[in-house]
């Protein structure tokens, strides 16, 4: 009887904590389910003033699917800038060992053009999800550079040309986690948005059209990994 009552205890305790932990993977989200990544943690910092503090839950979520991710510290803010999301190290953590280093992801809360309907307030709720996780894989991508390389990334990220690269890594870190899923909605509803005929200031469309969309994998060459990549395999999506 002991052996019995013994048994069910070693079988069914992990089963019961498997039912308690969020499900992760899926094709589509909604703020229902994220919301049930509501933790508090001292690596994630946003101002209770800002903006992007109602979205806690959704970086959460994220950082869910980077578990080895190195880093002291991730701030999040909100402010007008022309790129629609960006990522800084504290200048003083270039020297800094990646486990040391703080970073900063800066969201645009206003462009004065056409971008603002790709900012991060105006997008669906995976779109959210997937420039979310472009900004954590960039600090991936950041952490594992040394001083010179992380100087040298300033210059590589703005550079249309030699940026190439660098976009196609961070999209494949998203779809490794993931999130390609999501990514492939971002991809839609960003070129959807920037259509050149949505644009009255066409000189805004040349300044900032390509700028916008240069760091998007397309949808056909997302799904391809999908169909390759382990995760995928492995885990049923909801």
């Amino acid at each position: 009887m002991k052996k019995i009552i013994l048994y069910f205890a070693v079988v069914l305790i992990p089963i019961s904590n498997k039912a308690q932990t969020p499900y992760l993977y899926y094709n589509s989200l909604t703020d229902s389910i994220i919301n049930t990544f509501n933790v508090d943690t001292n690596h994630l910092s946003i101002k209770r003033t800002d903006p992007m503090i109602k979205y806690k839950n959704y970086f959460n979520y994220v950082l869910c699917f980077y578990k080895g991710l190195e880093y002291k510290k991730i701030r999040i803010k909100s402010e007008k800038t022309h790129h629609v999301a960006d990522v800084k190290p504290k200048p003083i953590d270039v020297i800094a060992s990646p486990e040391e280093r703080v970073y900063t992801i800066i969201f645009s809360s206003d462009a004065g053009s056409l971008i603002d309907t790709v900012t991060f307030e105006n997008l669906s709720v995976d779109s959210k999800i997937a420039l979310i996780s472009k900004q954590i894989s960039l600090i991936k991508e950041y952490s594992t550079l040394g001083f010179f390389e992380v100087i040298g990334m300033r210059f590589k990220k703005y550079s249309l040309h030699r940026s190439n690269e660098l976009n196609k890594d961070i999209n494949i870190y998203s779809i490794e986690a993931g999130l390609g899923h999501q990514l492939m909605t971002y991809t839609n509803e960003v070129y959807d948005k920037l259509l050149e005929d949505n644009w009255k200031d066409k000189h805004a469309y040349k300044k900032y059209y390509q700028k916008n969309v240069n760091a998007l994998m397309s949808y056909e060459a997302i799904r391809v990994y999908l169909y390759d990549c382990a995760v995928y395999l492995q885990n049923v999506y909801k």
